[in-house]
């Protein structure tokens, strides 16, 4: 089957608001707030039973994803991947796959199981997870062209349904620093949905969706981001790139001796979220994003990987280029081509970024970088 690019990317679009939708919604009503931020007891059934919550929420917006997708495009079904496992065991012992089903009064009684028996929790997420979504969008005519058809059959799914949980379950308000970036907080939480080749690895279309963008008289309002890069469409929904910051992104985990070593050419900014950092990148808010360790995942970057790529950058294997430093920097092609991430194959740890990352928005910031280390 082959399927118009324009309405799979606003299917991808569609789908991530609803998963915004639910991530809102898991803050705002007060019975599933509840649930999500409830302390930890001496209860041992409490303490599982709050984990379990945050840990629902996640999967719910998992298989939300999974479902619509795979629903409009059948072909996909199988290739629609995640960070979250979909089997619960509730307090009486019952093993229970969370998934939608056809009905949302079926979906609340399944979720009524998980959730020990709350009706009114579930009924709240039944709802919207059933909720009909569609978002006006900005994809440009030229993507509904008959050129510009994609044939489903080659296409995988990657899944973060809430990047950076910590700071959305703890809520946090952070002011952003001079350039923009928030280092922590509700903002740096971000839904990750990106499609890619099967054959290839290479990441195609991309949708970053942040559920708490601004707030607005006590209620939040999100947005989203999208990039193409596949089938000689080259698409995004930025505007032109902005100048160099000179600003370099990191983890808090991050080595001393990287951060050293950078700190010498680049104002080193900390921030919440691989998903978010990726982001302020090809925002323009900063220039690179650095991670030397293996704590990312393939659903943390194929999204964002795709639309970094549709500006002219790219997402990179940090270990491979750094010991490979003299032949890399004589390098005349696209290092994207020769050092991207791919999406296709496991590695020894499994789906785990094992060579850690280096994240650009056009290759003359990348080469900045590669002559400091």
């Amino acid at each position: 089957m082959l399927a118009n690019m324009k309405s799979f990317l606003q299917a991808i679009i569609n789908v991530s608001e609803k998963a915004a939708n639910i991530a809102r919604a898991c803050r705002r009503e007060a019975q599933l707030f509840r649930l999500l931020v409830q302390e930890k007891s001496n209860e041992d059934k409490n303490q599982r039973f709050v984990h379990d919550f945050k840990t629902l929420a996640d999967v719910l917006i998992q298989e939300t994803v999974k479902n619509e997708l795979g629903t409009k495009f059948p072909e996909l079904i199988g290739f629609i991947q995640g960070e979250e496992s979909n089997l619960f065991t509730n307090t009486l012992g019952e093993t229970i796959e969370v998934k939608v089903m056809i009905t949302q009064e079926d979906t609340a009684e399944l979720l009524c199981k998980v959730l020990d028996g709350d009706k009114s929790a579930a009924d709240l997420l039944a709802l919207e997870v059933h909720r009909d979504v569609t978002v006006e969008s900005d994809i440009p005519n030229e993507l509904n062209d008959t050129n510009n058809l994609l044939p489903m059959d080659t296409i995988g799914i990657w899944i973060d349904p809430i990047d950076s949980t910590a700071e959305y379950i703890q809520g946090a308000e952070c002011s952003p620093n001079s350039h923009g970036i928030f280092t922590s907080g509700l903002r740096c939480a971000t839904v990750l949905i990106g499609a890619y080749n099967r054959k290839t690895g290479e990441p195609m279309i991309g949708v970053v969706n942040q559920p708490f963008f601004q707030e607005e008289a006590e209620n939040w309002r999100g947005t989203y981001f999208w990039g193409v890069s596949c089938e000689g469409a080259v698409r995004n929904s930025f505007g032109e790139h902005p100048s160099p910051t000179n600003v370099a992104l990191l983890s808090g985990s991050e080595t001393e001796s990287l951060k050293e070593s950078l700190g010498k050419h680049f104002e080193l900014v900390e921030a919440a979220g691989a998903g978010y950092k990726q982001l302020c990148i090809a925002q323009g808010s900063a220039d690179v994003y650095v991670l030397s360790r293996g704590s990312t995942y393939r659903w943390d970057s194929c999204a964002p990987h795709a639309i970094l790529k549709s500006l002219g950058g790219g997402v990179i294997r940090y270990c491979e280029v750094v010991e490979k430093l003299p032949s890399v920097m004589a390098f005349k092609g696209n290092f994207e081509d020769k050092y991207g991430v791919r999406y296709h194959q496991q590695g020894r740890k499994g789906w785990c970024n094992e060579e850690g990352l280096i994240a650009y928005a056009n290759q003359t910031n990348l080469l900045r970088l590669l002559s400091c280390l």
